[in-house]
């Protein structure tokens, strides 16, 4: 029924992960094919094809564009994904978001607009590694 991975396997899992830790602080845009996750702060817009993780201390001050999200800490900036937007916890959202599908808990705070649907959503998201070779 559960498969244990390979060593080979999760190194490769866990190399197309980029963390951003707690006491890092980043300026410039992100672009990625793999998922990210943010503790720490990144002024800057991220661009990415899987999914972002905001931790509970991390903080964005700028625009997210992706897939999918969930965001536990502060985004200062407006938020695009094709798929599903969690906002969980005491998250922050100070911008408008436009999302296929959301979920907000009730100690969110949020303040913008929000549009649902997937329909028009267009994001000019990084091309993947095996196209640039």
């Amino acid at each position: 029924m559960f498969q244990q991975k390979s060593k080979t396997e999760f190194n490769q899992e866990l190399q197309s992960i980029s963390i951003i830790s707690s006491d890092s602080i980043i300026k410039g845009d992100m672009d990625s094919v793999g998922d990210i996750r943010i503790d720490g702060k990144l002024i800057g817009n991220i661009n990415c094809k899987a999914k972002i993780i905001i931790g509970q201390q991390g903080i964005i001050e700028g625009n997210l564009n992706g897939s999918q999200a969930d965001i536990l800490g502060t985004v200062n900036g407006d938020i695009k994904m094709t798929g599903q937007l969690n906002l969980i916890g005491n998250s922050i959202i100070n911008g408008n978001i436009h999302v296929g599908k959301l979920q907000m808990e009730s100690t969110v705070t949020f303040n913008g607009k929000c549009i649902m649907g997937e329909k028009d959503i267009v994001l000019s998201l990084p091309a993947s590694r095996e196209e640039d070779e």
